[in-house]
């Protein structure tokens, strides 16, 4: 399932704080709070920093400097619970009970990117508690085996996603000049096109393109040029099960589907029985698939090969998230992938469900 609520549950997007620049102070009155101690967690450099904040009866203040503003978070003391605020010049409010902490019932505000950060937490925390709801029983359903109410909550979970978005795209169109529209962007880039992410980011005021929150985007972007339909799939060689290597463009000739998954990817998994049933149905019609798993242990993926029944050709460098196909082809998010025609050019992603037996019949009927 989608982690789509990249700030309620917890999208760390850091930053490195400088020493010196203008002053700030945290200001915080949160009401049923029992804990004595939260922590304050940013980055510096490459190393995350965690800052002591001291409660009494709900109340804490701090203060610091920095030479612009810096995404980071106050969490418990038991690393459950939080919420996000940017740390720059001015007094920093923040209000709220904290027994509605993990839902987002919190409100920061008093400076200009954290009052635009309180404006999008308003807008998405009504959905926070329906998706933590369907994210609880999407588990269930995957431990118990019931990949149908498994398939059946992914759908309506996209079905809420796809009015998130809505609103989510019209917060950024509204705030171009505001640094938590980075952040909102960041956290839809995979539900967006490659065009409609490339239009929201070209909306935004050049200098949060070039924010240091800016700038993965405009990476990311030119990595989907290059994977765009249409282009050329960037080969890559990788060893498969047995150790040895394999290239994409070994396949040339044929229709292949790339398909990154991973034996820990519960939506993968559910997947699994789907493309199955389609290798099978088309495996002698000139189709095939290459799967690259981001598993970071070989029994697990080799298990998860042999118990989803996957005959087809398997690679992996075990590296989990830092698979080096996944990122040359701009994969953040799993089960992915990219139907690639005989000339070696893709012709379609992500194609899941009936989408991929649709695009295949229409190809080799």
């Amino acid at each position: 399932m989608k982690n789509m609520m990249l700030l309620a549950l917890g999208l760390y997007l850091f930053s490195s704080c400088q020493r010196g620049g203008d002053g700030y102070t945290i200001q915080g009155n949160l009401t049923h709070m029992t804990d004595s101690v939260l922590y304050l967690a940013r980055q510096e450099g490459n190393m995350p920093v965690f800052d002591t904040l001291s409660v009494t009866n709900g109340k804490f203040s701090f203060s610091g400097k920095t030479d612009h503003p810096v995404f980071a978070q106050i969490i418990t003391s038991d690393q459950r619970s939080g919420f996000p605020l940017y740390l720059e010049p001015g007094t920093i409010e923040v209000t709220g009970d904290a027994d509605s902490m993990a839902i987002g019932k919190v409100s920061v505000g008093g400076t200009p990117n954290n009052d635009d950060l309180n404006e999008f937490m308003h807008i998405q925390q009504p959905y926070v508690p329906i998706m933590m709801a369907m994210q609880s029983n999407y588990v269930q359903a995957q431990m118990s085996g019931d990949s149908v109410t498994a398939r059946q909550i992914e759908v309506t979970t996209d079905s809420i996603q796809n009015v998130i978005n809505g609103k989510m795209v019209a917060f950024v169109q509204s705030h171009p000049k505001s640094l938590v529209s980075v952040l909102v962007l960041r956290g839809m880039m995979n539900d967006l096109t490659s065009d409609q992410l490339s239009q929201l980011y070209a909306s935004l005021d050049t200098a949060v393109q070039h924010s240091e929150y800016g700038q993965p985007i405009g990476a990311r972007l030119q990595v989907e040029q290059k994977t765009s339909i249409g282009s050329a799939a960037p080969d890559f060689t990788m060893n498969d099960t047995t150790g040895k290597p394999v290239s994409l463009s070994s396949f040339r000739g044929k229709y292949v589907l790339v398909d990154f998954w991973a034996s820990w990817c519960g939506p993968c998994r559910a997947e699994n029985p789907n493309v199955v049933k389609i290798y099978n149905q088309y495996k002698d019609k000139n189709f095939t698939i290459l799967g690259v798993s981001l598993d970071q242990t070989k029994d697990a993926w080799e298990k998860a090969i042999k118990d989803d029944h996957l005959t087809w050709n398997h690679v992996s460098d075990l590296q989990f998230w830092d698979n080096s196909a996944a990122q040359l082809y701009g994969v953040e998010a799993i089960p992915a992938n990219f139907l690639i025609g005989p000339d070696g050019k893709i012709i379609a992603k992500d194609l899941r469900g009936d989408a991929l037996g649709q695009k295949l019949a229409q190809l080799l009927q």
